[in-house]
């Protein structure tokens, strides 16, 4: 606070209002350079040709309110002898202006002479230290108009010694037919140089500039992006910091070696054993009694053998678990050594149908369709549906952290889908949904695959999407506190003709139903798909695609978990891929049935008419039938044709 001597001397101007201006001043524009620019001339001059000029800068400050033409800063002004860079892949940065921003006061200050180098040029402490009667601030202009560089500069390279990139760059680079034609003739038919070495290569010795290794143009730009990218990294949740910024790991943490397989393919083989450091880790702890990484008060190694006890007669039981099953089978103070022990005893797929499954040792699921029950289906309900007041009322809470199943040594009835309650958990093993009499129907009549398949697994295409389709109907309506199903709807997914929704007519899920409820529609043979029934011919004026039926999935998602909501609900960081962003849970091709293209029995490719055609090809692909119908008049004869 200073000394009396010191408060004395400092007027006291509480109090006193301040004066008032006008802001009749002129309006100015400003641009914020990403550089250091002193109020020179020199250096101002030099700023602004950076920016190509006086002229491109009036240009970008007038462009108003359209930033789609920006002031691009050139940040290399080196020049060869003729004046054309010496950069290849020299691009400037670009500066857009600041849309809706508040406008700014430009203040003058004075203050006696020398009271700013007294105060070492702290513009706070030199205005404290005069009495206000002794300083001026006048508003001399406002900025209106500021165009700003938040775009990444980037690597560029000099051509020195790279010969093959200077010739391209002196014939491409300027743009001149002359020495397009020049530098393509001198190439010769079997072009070696492209591919020599760098110790054959003549480099100009002369230049400080070290030789690099290629002989080929660089890239135009480095960075695929125009601005930073947010990586989110996560610190280690063990790590502490201290006072001095040294990180230090706080506690224990032991790396599980869990085994992954990144590769669907026949030939990749799945694994017998867990991975050797685990291996290693596990004889020392057996020999000394304590796990490495662990203390011996503890007691982490006498956990992980009864943890593995639990797992094992789980695994003879079934070969293959969901983690979120196992967590209420095994006892509380065991979790810190599960996922060491599943580690031990399972590994795990990072892609096709069993992604996100702990599988036992030497068990392949693509070797048998007896694992076609073990496939997961993940199922999401949309935002819109979940901040719906019903959905607070109807959709069950997360099962807690630590639970134990109502079945012993079996997954909990609450996580079983049977059409009567939303699961606890949305990632459902296909033998979870056949507790739902529909899906067991359709599980029942449906004929595997000779082979797996990534996206699909053991089942066709049309198999899986009628099972999601009424997994996804049944959920829409729990969520919403309806439980009295459609019959119709239900009947209309069991069967079902194509699997992807243009194939689908949708006029015919439209019709209204008959006097018992039912609507006429084919009946389809499951196991070869082919078409035994007959489906009601439907004019064009009732398949209009522009009138939108009700949401045929209800407000629910069919596809892969995210691999950041299943760290949450696993509780652990496990490694893995990124999940493709398929919204049908992978199903993106038509696996394709073999019905004939017409629906009806009756229809005669040879005889029918345009709009006949046009009327079958909409039941497949009614977008196509629009554009068909649009830009085709009709058939030309053959024997009308000269």
């Amino acid at each position: 606070m200073g000394t009396p001597k010191e408060r004395s001397a400092t007027p006291d101007y509480t109090g006193v209002p301040a004066k008032e201006y006008t802001l009749d001043i002129p309006r100015i524009p400003s641009i914020e350079l990403p550089l250091k620019v002193s109020a020179a001339q020199q250096s101002v001059q030099r700023a602004i040709g950076m920016c190509g000029g006086i002229d491109n800068v009036k240009k970008a400050l007038n462009s108003h309110k359209d930033t789609s033409d920006g002031l691009e800063l050139y940040l290399n002004d080196e020049k060869e002898e003729d004046g054309s860079s010496k950069f290849f892949n020299e691009h400037p940065i670009t500066g857009r202006l600041v849309p809706e921003r508040d406008e700014s006061i430009v203040m003058k200050l004075s203050l006696p002479k020398g009271t700013l180098e007294a105060c070492g040029g702290d513009i706070q402490k030199a205005i404290l230290s005069v009495p206000p009667n002794r300083t001026k601030i006048v508003p001399v202009g406002i900025i209106n108009n500021t165009i700003r560089f938040r775009e990444m500069s980037d690597f560029q390279v000099r051509l020195d010694n790279v010969p093959s990139a200077r010739e391209f760059n002196d014939s491409f680079g300027t743009l001149d037919w002359a020495n397009f034609k020049s530098y393509v003739q001198s190439i010769p038919d079997q072009d070696s140089r492209p591919f020599e070495n760098i110790n054959r290569m003549i480099v100009d010795r002369t230049t400080s500039i070290p030789s690099t290794d290629f002989q080929l143009p660089p890239p135009p730009r480095f960075s695929m992006v125009n601005i930073p990218f947010v990586y989110k990294y996560k610190g280690n949740p063990y790590a502490t910091k201290s006072s001095t910024g040294e990180s230090t790991v706080k506690g224990t943490y032991l790396k599980n070696y869990q085994q992954l397989v990144h590769d669907f393919g026949k030939e990749t083989k799945v694994p017998v054993t867990a991975d050797p450091s685990l291996q290693k880790d596990y004889e020392k702890a057996k020999e000394t009694g304590v796990y490495p990484g662990s203390n011996k008060d503890s007691k982490f190694f006498e956990k992980l053998e009864e943890c593995l006890q639990i797992l094992s007669r789980l695994f003879e039981k079934r070969r293959i678990w969901v983690k979120r099953h196992i967590d209420g089978l095994v006892p509380q103070e065991l979790h810190p050594t599960l996922k060491i022990a599943l580690s031990l005893v399972s590994y795990r797929f990072t892609k096709g149908p069993w992604r996100n499954t702990y599988i036992k040792f030497g068990i392949d699921p693509r070797d048998s369709p007896e694992y076609a029950k073990f496939q997961t289906e993940y199922f999401k309900i949309e935002s819109r549906l979940q901040k719906s007041p019903l959905a607070a009322k109807y959709m069950p809470d997360p099962p807690p952290k630590f639970f134990e199943s109502d079945i012993p040594e079996g997954i909990d009835s609450r996580f079983h889908f049977n059409g009567k309650q939303i699961p606890w958990y949305l990632m459902l093993q296909i033998d979870l949904l056949t507790d739902e009499p529909n899906i067991a129907e359709v599980f029942s009549k449906a004929e595997y695959l000779e082979e797996p398949t990534e996206l699909t697994g053991w089942f066709h295409e049309l198999d899986l999407t009628k099972i999601r389709r009424i997994v996804k109907y049944e959920l829409g309506c729990l969520v919403q506190g309806n439980s009295e199903f459609s019959e119709y709807k239900l009947k209309f997914f069991k069967n079902m003709l194509y699997s992807k929704e243009s194939m689908m007519s949708k006029s015919i899920e439209k019709q209204a139903p008959d006097a018992d409820g039912d609507i006429e529609m084919a009946n389809t043979d499951n196991h070869s798909n082919q078409t035994t029934g007959r489906v009601r011919n439907v004019e064009s004026e009732g398949n209009d695609s522009d009138n939108d039926g009700d949401d045929d999935d209800n407000g629910v998602e069919a596809g892969e978990l995210d691999d950041t909501i299943l760290e949450q609900e696993e509780g652990g960081d496990d490694d893995g891929l990124e999940p493709d962003d398929d919204s049908d849970g992978g199903a993106t091709e038509n696996r394709g049935s073999d019905v004939s293209l017409s629906g009806s029995s009756t229809f005669d490719i040879k005889s029918a008419s345009f709009d006949q055609i046009i009327r079958q090809v909409s039941q497949r692909d009614p977008e196509l039938a629009s554009r068909l119908r649009k830009d085709l008049d009709g058939f030309v004869f053959e024997q009308e044709l000269s």
